[in-house]
C-alpha cells in the first residue's frame, strides 16, 4: 500500500518546466559583451530538489553541466517576472547566466539560452527522483 501510495503522490507531482528571461540589466553593450538572457528550471511543489539552494543541487549533483554553473534560485512566488510559465505556484526556480567574462551575444542568442534552459530540464529529470 505504501508504494501505491507514494506512486500516485509522484503522479500528482508537475512537470518541470524552462523558460529564458532577456538580460535587461546591463543597457550598455559598448563595454561589456555577454549573452541574451538567463535560463531557468522551474521545479514543481512537492520536487525533492524544491527549495534546494543553486549551491545545494550541485552538491547533490556534481555532473551537472550548465554554462557557468548555476546562478540562481529562489521561490516563483515571490518573483515578479512575467516568463515564468502559468501553472508555476509553489515552484523553486533555478537558473544560469550568460554574462560571464567568456560569454558573448553571436554565442548566447534567444534560441540557444533556451536550448540550454531545456538541456537543464532534462538533465535534472534524468539525475532526481520525483
Amino acid at each position: 500500500m505504501k508504494i501505491l501510495s507514494f506512486f500516485l503522490n509522484t503522479l500528482k507531482i508537475k512537470d518541470m518546466k524552462a523558460f529564458t528571461k532577456e538580460n535587461t540589466w546591463l543597457e550598455r553593450r559598448d563595454y561589456m559583451d555577454f549573452g541574451w538572457g538567463n535560463g531557468y528550471v522551474v521545479i514543481p511543489k512537492g520536487h525533492v530538489l524544491n527549495g534546494k539552494s543553486y549551491d545545494e543541487i550541485h552538491e547533490l549533483i556534481p555532473n551537472l553541466q550548465v554554462n557557468g554553473g548555476l546562478t540562481f534560485s529562489d521561490t516563483a512566488d515571490t518573483l515578479p517576472w512575467k516568463e515564468i510559465p502559468k501553472g508555476s505556484e509553489g515552484g523553486w526556480v533555478i537558473g544560469f547566466d550568460t554574462a560571464h567574462s567568456w560569454d558573448k551575444l553571436e554565442n548566447w542568442s534567444e534560441p540557444q539560452v533556451m536550448l540550454e534552459a531545456l538541456n537543464l530540464k532534462e538533465q535534472l529529470q534524468k539525475a532526481s527522483p520525483r
